[in-house]
């Protein structure tokens, strides 16, 4: 955006691959003058992507000759990366031979050393976009016979790969090989993804997590018909030609919503999906000796008896026992027992067990920096010190409340609210430091409303 605001590039919202002729032409005197007349091939690419919004033409520069643009070093980086790619389009195939280059030594009974990969024997657009030589090995020219020194021997055991798993680009690229969405939900599918903890990055990689895994079992097992390729690709082109007037749309929605509404009704009854298959031979109940069961819960992958809930034992997933929740000390003035546990949103600790006389004890959450070993029960006083009254209004008479909620540490006054600054601390914070914020004119968002202007 910032890039076509200054106006380096062309528009980008566009999914079109169609490059103006004037474009064209100042790309090929630039190919000519910087790399000679056989790197120039002028090309006209088509898109393949169904219902490509093409009004405008492809991300370009609007001045190839140009070789750098923008103000930080992100937008920098765009801008050559568009550059060097649309360059790259108007000229000559790159040409490589493939290559095995075979040695050995002059002494019997050594077997032959080999190299296999390939010699660039033309570079074409690579000159330009060199980045994308990829990661296949590039061997140099020699002759028969000719003589080898040795530069270095190592050693090293390989084994036999599994495919690797989808990049987001290479995931993408999938869905458009079999006509699933469209360029412009790519990135929404990508995002719900990762909001909903379906997977996680491993690297550049996209690794399903449980959560990703038990979700995928229960499509699969109960709804196989909707998530398969064909029936979205083949929605996909009942809903173009219903936007194209091909198709009368309620008809074509109450065919679909009709027998997908009574499948779903069928299944309302079934139990949750929380089983992920049987537990190793090794580890049997520790109540009562039987099988077990890895499962899903709040808190992670665990081992469960097969015969719950007649029995409850429980192993954690490397096979340990959960022991019970141990204090790590004792508050002076209530007697109640501390305790640091793991919850759903994370580390708390507990002032006192939840029991029928106090079925909702005290919490506080243990901040993320915080190594949970290392909690004191004087840290734990701390945190569940929260929330602190500060003291009363000298105006309105009512109380100001010092507490951390979801955006972080706050002070609040009469339904107020007010974010503490990076010097301010929560659990230190004073009456007049509060009154000091709340003097200050309050920053109004984008999508609030303005307490006095509306």
């Amino acid at each position: 955006q910032k890039l076509y605001e200054q106006g380096f590039i062309t528009y980008m919202r566009t999914d079109s691959v169609n490059l103006a002729s004037s474009a064209q032409a100042q790309i090929a005197g630039l190919v000519e003058k910087t790399y000679g007349k056989e790197y120039v091939e002028p090309r006209v690419y088509k898109t393949r992507s169904k219902n490509a919004q093409e009004a405008h033409e492809a991300i370009r520069p609007t001045d190839s000759a140009r070789e750098s643009a923008g103000y930080t070093e992100e937008q920098k980086k765009l801008y050559r990366l568009i550059r060097e790619r649309t360059i790259a389009s108007q000229m000559a195939d790159a040409k490589l031979l493939r290559t095995k280059i075979t040695a050995n030594i002059k002494e019997d009974g050594i077997p032959d050393f080999s190299a296999t990969g390939s010699r660039v024997v033309f570079d074409g657009w690579l000159a330009c976009d060199a980045r994308s030589r990829g990661e296949d090995v590039e061997l140099p020219k020699t002759g028969i016979n000719e003589a080898l020194t040795l530069k270095d021997i190592t050693s090293e055991e390989k084994h036999t790969e599994p495919p690797a798993r989808y990049t987001e680009a290479g995931l993408v690229k999938e869905l458009e090989k079999r006509g699933i969405g469209r360029p412009s939900t790519y990135a929404a599918i990508i995002k719900t993804l990762h909001d909903r903890k379906y997977v996680e990055k491993d690297g550049r990689a996209l690794k399903p997590t449980d959560t990703g895994e038990v979700v995928s079992t229960f499509l699969e097992e109960n709804f196989m018909n909707y998530i398969s390729d064909t029936f979205t690709a083949e929605m996909e082109d009942k809903l173009d030609d219903i936007a194209n007037g091909k198709r009368e749309y309620v008809k074509t929605l109450r065919d679909f919503y009709l027998p997908f509404h009574k499948d779903i009704k069928a299944k309302e009854k079934i139990d949750k999906l929380t089983n992920l298959g049987q537990a190793p031979e090794k580890w049997k109940c520790p109540e009562c000796g039987s099988p077990m069961i890895i499962k899903l819960g709040r808190g992670g992958k665990f081992m469960s008896c097969e015969r719950y809930p007649e029995c409850k034992g429980a192993r954690r997933i490397d096979g340990s026992i959960p022991e019970p929740n141990k204090s790590i000390g004792v508050d002076k003035e209530t007697g109640l027992d501390i305790f640091v546990l793991e919850g759903r949103f994370g580390p708390y600790v507990q002032l006192g067990e939840k029991t029928k006389d106090n079925p909702k004890p005290r919490r506080a959450s243990i901040p993320k920096s915080k190594d949970l070993s290392s909690v004191t029960p004087e840290d734990a006083l701390k945190y569940l010190s929260l929330p602190r009254i500060l003291g009363t209004h000298p105006e309105t008479g009512k109380e100001i409340i010092a507490n951390i909620g979801r955006f972080g540490p706050y002070v609040m006054h009469d339904g107020d609210f007010r974010s503490l600054k990076k010097d301010d601390n929560v659990y230190d914070i004073q009456l007049p430091r509060a009154l000091e914020i709340f003097k200050e004119e309050k920053k109004v968002g984008r999508r609030q409303r303005h307490k006095k202007t509306g």
